[in-house]
């Protein structure tokens, strides 16, 4: 009952769609749409039966392609002819699509991206240029256990504080858990301490701070937890054992993303969700956050009309229905979320950065992946920083 009710309430919301974003003055226009399947394509198929309605020269279709493999088919169906007008990506594909000269600029960006969060701002722009219309942002937080948390931690004192009343290694019981060896999750560890990826704009491949004295701080820091909190091998602290371990309570606080709740709510699980503990010497810990971006063409032949669906898919409205279809944070500052789980990921959207979209960011994964798990495996800090430095000027 209610997952028709909110089906209900996105079809009226559909129904209400402005006629602000009809195009089609050059006439007739057939367009293709790829996108994730599951509630992604709700939402699509629900956007272009709505869009019809005030722009019925434009014809619709949609095919399901995810959207971490639209970057690659692209790449070989645009230049056929037979690829997408509009398609949806991560945004730190973006670098990759522009270098090959497959998407193009948002028109009027300053204007049409005045309502979105900054971190979309950023998410969708390539060396200053706008590319991408954000559809959906996400970050990692700090996912508890009500039952076994009475007050959740605000700082990682207050975790220390708190593993030392719940762990038990002879039993696998660990107060807080994540993925130690995943660069997505650890850059907090660089960024918070004073180390931008690639300067405080995320685009000079010069400004790694791979091996920064910030960042060998961040993860002296990162190392020492370890013994305090979660004396596993990186190696055994993956997805799939933290998930395990938050879902059978013997952890009771778990790093993660909205992905993760639906798992959490099957399980029956009594949960909150708040922002990351703070480091020390601030209120805050930095996130990396990423933006699901829709992209047009550079091989459409209705450019215009691709660019105006693609801001139909992302006003105000339509991103309410996105919402109610997927549960998928909507990017933009002018949409109000009352779940109160949703709340405590955007409350950590308001201090994360979105990872840079410079082709570079691909050896960061690879190269600090490896770092990370050496350094929580008791490595010497500066001598791995400096290896994945070493990487990345190679890659020059």
């Amino acid at each position: 009952m209610k997952k028709s009710i909110r089906f209900m309430a996105a079809a009226l919301l559909l129904a209400g769609a402005t006629s602000a974003y009809a195009a089609g003055k050059s006439g007739r226009a057939e367009l293709k749409v790829w996108e994730s399947s599951g509630p992604e394509s709700t939402y699509i198929l629900a956007a272009i039966k709505a869009y019809r309605k005030i722009n019925p020269k434009v014809k619709i279709s949609y095919e399901a392609v995810g959207h971490t493999d639209s970057r690659a088919k692209i790449e070989l169906d645009g230049p056929a002819g037979v690829g997408a007008d509009i398609f949806v990506s991560p945004h730190d594909h973006m670098g990759a699509l522009v270098a090959a000269g497959n998407i193009l600029p948002v028109d009027d960006a300053e204007e049409y991206m005045e309502n979105f969060y900054d971190m979309a701002k950023i998410g969708s722009k390539y060396n200053g240029v706008n590319y991408g219309y954000p559809l959906a942002a996400e970050t990692y937080a700090l996912v508890y256990n009500k039952d076994l948390v009475k007050n959740p931690p605000k700082t990682w004192d207050d975790v220390k504080a708190f593993a030392k009343t719940f762990n038990n290694k002879a039993e696998g019981k660990y107060a807080l858990v994540w993925s130690v060896g995943d660069g997505y999750y650890d850059y907090m560890f660089m960024e918070s301490f004073g180390a931008p990826l690639f300067g405080k704009d995320g685009n000079d491949r010069n400004k790694h701070n791979l091996n920064s004295p910030e960042a060998i701080n961040g993860l002296k820091f990162f190392q020492n937890l370890r013994k305090e909190i979660l004396d596993i091998p990186a190696s055994d602290a993956n997805g799939d054992f933290c998930n395990a371990q938050f879902t059978e309570g013997k952890s009771a606080m778990v790093i993660t993303g909205p992905w993760s709740l639906p798992s959490y709510k099957a399980a029956g699980l009594n949960i909150g969700v708040v922002r990351l503990p703070a480091f020390p010497g601030t209120d805050h810990a930095t996130s990396f956050s990423g933006v699901r971006l829709a992209f047009v063409s550079s091989w459409s032949k209705y450019p215009e009309e691709a660019k105006a669906f693609a801001k139909f898919l992302t006003s105000r409205d339509m991103l309410k229905k996105r919402y109610e279809l997927t549960d998928q944070i909507p990017p933009r500052n002018d949409i109000q979320v009352n779940d109160p789980l949703i709340n405590g990921f955007k409350e950590q959207l308001a201090y994360a950065r979105a990872m840079p979209t410079i082709p570079q960011l691909g050896i960061y994964w690879s190269s600090m992946n490896s770092a990370y798990a050496e350094i929580w495996d008791g490595g010497d800090v500066k001598r791995s920083l400096d290896s994945a430095a070493a990487t990345m000027e190679a890659a020059k």
